[in-house]
């Protein structure tokens, strides 16, 4: 298997993540909102990763019937930014040495 290939555990957890891009904010207007004033057309976007794609398929076969073209290329838009994101951020090395980027404490209420 070579590198640039992903493993089942790496997909499945890139397709746990897209699956949850729905629930979680992603500035994408809702079906029924008023479309914004004309833009002027924005850079030709690179076309999207066959695992954009094919999550966007998945999000089209089950919500297909309330989405339009537009829609699901906003949406696959928004997969593969997110995909990226992940990618930018896997790159990141951590060694077990690296703390979390809070520290907990509890809250003890004053005592009366």
């Amino acid at each position: 298997m070579g590198s640039s290939r992903l493993s089942r555990r790496a997909f499945a957890e890139r397709l746990a993540l897209a699956a949850a891009a729905p629930f979680i904010a992603l500035d994408l207007p809702s079906p029924g909102a008023i479309a914004p004033p004309a833009v002027p057309p924005a850079p030709q976007q690179p076309e999207p990763s066959p695992l954009a794609r094919t999550l966007a398929e998945a999000i089209r076969l089950r919500y297909g019937d309330r989405l339009s073209a537009g829609d699901l290329k906003t949406i696959t838009a928004g997969i593969e930014s997110r995909l990226q994101g992940l990618e930018r951020l896997s790159r990141v090395p951590l060694t077990n040495a690296d703390e979390p980027d809070f520290v907990f404490s509890v809250y003890r209420a004053p005592e009366r």
